[in-house]
C-alpha cells in the first residue's frame, strides 16, 4: 500500500497566476508528484510553518486593507480549512516565519520595511512582544541601496535568534530576554554584496552555512556559543566560474545524516550539492540543472530518497532522484504545474 505524503506550497500572488496556499500529494515510491489543489486563499505567502494542535502558520498580505502584512493560523482541515486566528499590523508582508513550540513563539522577518518580530502563540492568537529594527552599512549591490533587509530569522543551537539581513551584508544574533524582547549580542559583516539570504545548521558541530544570494555563494561559519559570535571560515561559488548573467542562491537544506548540504540557484537554474567533511567543511560534488526557471525553495521528502524544487518563474515543479550515500541527484521529472510556487512544506 502506498502512503502518500502531502505537501502545502507558498505561492505569489501578484499575477493572479495563483490565489494563495497550495498542496499537493507525493508518491514516494514512484516519487511523482499529483493533485494540486487551492488549500486557502492568502496574498503572496511567502513561507509556511508547521504550528501546533494541526495548524499552519503562513505569511500573509492581505491587499487593500491599512495594514494589509500579517500572519495567520490555517487548521489543516484539508478539504475545509478555517482561519483559526490572525493578526495584520505591518505595512509589507513578511518573507520569513517559524515556530517555538516550546516557549509558544512565532518569529518573522520582514524584508520590505525592516522588521523582525516576536509573537506569542498563546490563547488561541498572535500577540505582539517585541519589533526591532536592523541597523548596519548599506551593502553596494542595486538591491541594497534602499536599506536593511532582514531575509531569514531562526534559532540557533544555544536559542539565541540568528538573522540575515541581505541588504547590510550582515548576520545578527540576538538574545531572546526573560520579558520576550530582543537584544543584539553580536554581528558578522559578511564581505560587500554577499547579500545573506539564508543559514542553516550543522547538525552535529557549532558550524553553519549562509547562502549569499546576491554574490551566489555559500559560506561555512564557525559559532561560539558562548559570545554568539559567527566568524567565516570558507566561501565558495554556487555557480560555474564562466557563468556571468544574472543568479541569485536561494534555499538551503541538509540532510538528516548530516553530509550533505543542497542549495538552489535561480537564474542559472541549478541545486548545486557539497559534500560535508568530519571537520564541517564543504566541498561541491554536483551541480544540477532542474529543467525549470528560478527554483526558490527546495525540499527533501520524508525519506529524504527525493528533493523537489519549486520553479517559480516555469510554474512547475521538479523531483530528483537522491542517492543517499553519495549525496547526488538524478532528475526524474519536471512537469507537474503549480503556479508560481515559492515554499515547500511537508505537512508532517
Amino acid at each position: 500500500m502506498i502512503i502518500m505524503e502531502k505537501y502545502f506550497l507558498g505561492t505569489y500572488t501578484k499575477r493572479n497566476l495563483s490565489h494563495g496556499i497550495y498542496t499537493f500529494d507525493f508518491d514516494p515510491d514512484h516519487q511523482v508528484a499529483s493533485n494540486l489543489k487551492l488549500f486557502a486563499e492568502a496574498g503572496d505567502p511567502f513561507y509556511l510553518t508547521n504550528g501546533p494542535d494541526n495548524l499552519l502558520y503562513s505569511i500573509d498580505y492581505n491587499r487593500h486593507t491599512d495594514k494589509p502584512g500579517g500572519i495567520k493560523a490555517l487548521s489543516k482541515e484539508f478539504e475545509s480549512p478555517t482561519v483559526k486566528y490572525s493578526v495584520y499590523d505591518a505595512t509589507a508582508s513578511g518573507t520569513y516565519i517559524d515556530y517555538d513550540a516550546e516557549n509558544q513563539l512565532v518569529f518573522t522577518a520582514n524584508y520590505d520595511i525592516n522588521e523582525i518580530s516576536i509573537y506569542s502563540t498563546r490563547n488561541n492568537k498572535f500577540t505582539l512582544l517585541d519589533r526591532t529594527h536592523d541597523v548596519g552599512q548599506l551593502g553596494p549591490e542595486p538591491e541594497q541601496a534602499d536599506g536593511p533587509h532582514p531575509h531569514f530569522i531562526n534559532y540557533t543551537p544555544d536559542h539565541r535568534l540568528v538573522v540575515c539581513d541581505l541588504g547590510i551584508d550582515t548576520i545578527l544574533t540576538y538574545n531572546i530576554t526573560n520579558d520576550y524582547k530582543f537584544e543584539l549580542v553580536a554581528t558578522l559583516k559578511m564581505p560587500a554584496g554577499f547579500g545573506p539570504r539564508h543559514l542553516r545548521f550543522n547538525h552535529d558541530q557549532n558550524i553553519a552555512y549562509a547562502v549569499g544570494e546576491l554574490s551566489s555563494d555559500l559560506a561555512t561559519l564557525k559559532y561560539d556559543p558562548k559570545l554568539g559570535q559567527f566568524s567565516i571560515v570558507d566561501i565558495i561559488s554556487t555557480i560555474p566560474a564562466n557563468w556571468h548573467t544574472h543568479n541569485g542562491a536561494a534555499a538551503i537544506r541538509i540532510s538528516a545524516d548530516n553530509r550533505f548540504v543542497y542549495v538552489s540557484n535561480r537564474g542559472y537554474n541549478s541545486v548545486v550539492v557539497y559534500k560535508i567533511a568530519a571537520n564541517g567543511s564543504v566541498e561541491q560534488i554536483q551541480n544540477v540543472h532542474t529543467n525549470g526557471d528560478f527554483p526558490w525553495d527546495i525540499q527533501f521528502s520524508k525519506s529524504e530518497q527525493s528533493l523537489l524544487v519549486a520553479n517559480q518563474r516555469s510554474n512547475s515543479l521538479s523531483v530528483f532522484q537522491r542517492n543517499t550515500e553519495n549525496g547526488k541527484l538524478k532528475l526524474l521529472n519536471s512537469d507537474f504545474m503549480i503556479p508560481e510556487p515559492l515554499a515547500i512544506l511537508r505537512t508532517e
